[in-house]
């Protein structure tokens, strides 16, 4: 057993999938979030097989890693604890930014003047265009998972292409996790009563792993940060794709699609450039 749960595609794909796609089921009647906590609960096991749940000596990695797991339990309540809808819309952008400086102030510090506008402004700028594609789409579950799925699927591959297997796997595991909650949804749909103003707020987790992730691998590896443009484009342009049928595979395939092949394009490339720098 050991020797299965050491393997990376166990740790990152096979079982925050499952973790997902169950939980999901047996939520998905109590709470109109159970998509927050399935993801939540896969990401976590996948963290402990992964990198162990240590958080000393708090990296850079370990960071992003307690980040990502305080944003769903943020999205989880934000709607309970914070009234109105532009006030949990700004709550969100503020926690973003602070998420971002938090995570990468020691490297921002040594950065030349010129570099550390640069970073500024990219870095703050991807964080706030995620967390606003993300609330486009935030309603509908097609289209939130989909757009997710991709971006962290693309993230994670592209980490990985360019030489930074650990943020890639991390990047990986909260993909295959929002696998399983899209294809539970397919499945068995959901079934709480919900709320668009609660679902739509609790899109933070995609946006802000997505750019964590993303900026650790063009920082701390060797992923070009033009890798970050078409994959941020993802949940935008999964906000145009129509809808085309009433049955939830075909909706979930559709607005799935261009996502997919941002993220296999993108995730190509890297590796393409990674290949030729090498000399291999």
């Amino acid at each position: 057993m050991d020797q299965i749960l050491s393997r990376p595609e166990i740790q990152s794909a096979v079982l925050p999938f499952i973790v997902g796609l169950l939980l999901y089921i047996g939520l998905r009647k109590l709470t109109a979030n159970a998509w927050i906590w399935a993801v939540f609960t896969g990401f976590l096991i996948s963290v402990g097989l992964i990198n162990g749940l240590t958080i000393t000596p708090l990296t850079g990695t370990r960071k992003i890693i307690l980040l990502v797991l305080a944003s769903f339990i943020v999205a989880g309540f934000i709607y309970r604890l914070i009234p109105g809808v532009n006030w949990r819309r700004t709550t969100t952008y503020v926690l973003g930014v602070l998420a971002l400086l938090w995570v990468f102030w020691k490297v921002i510090l040594r950065m030349e003047a010129s570099g550390m506008a640069l970073f500024l402004v990219g870095g703050v700028g991807l964080v706030l265009w995620l967390v606003w594609a993300f609330d486009r789409i935030g309603g509908d579950d097609a289209r939130l998972h989909g757009a997710g799925f991709s971006l962290l699927l693309g993230t994670g591959l592209s980490a990985t292409a360019g030489a930074s297997a650990l943020l890639g796997q991390l990047a990986l595991s909260l993909s295959a996790a929002s696998g399983g909650v899209l294809l539970a949804w397919v499945l068995m749909g959901r079934t709480s009563a919900a709320n668009t103003d609660a679902i739509k707020a609790s899109s933070l987790p995609y946006a802000l792993a997505a750019a964590l992730l993303g900026l650790a691998a063009v920082i701390f590896a060797r992923m070009p940060w033009h890798a970050l443009i078409p994959l941020a484009a993802i949940p935008f342009v999964t906000g145009f794709v129509p809808k085309v049928s009433d049955t939830r595979f075909t909706n979930a395939l559709v607005t799935s699609l261009p996502g997919l092949l941002i993220a296999s394009a993108v995730s190509f490339w890297v590796w393409q450039m990674g290949s030729s720098s090498s000399g291999y």
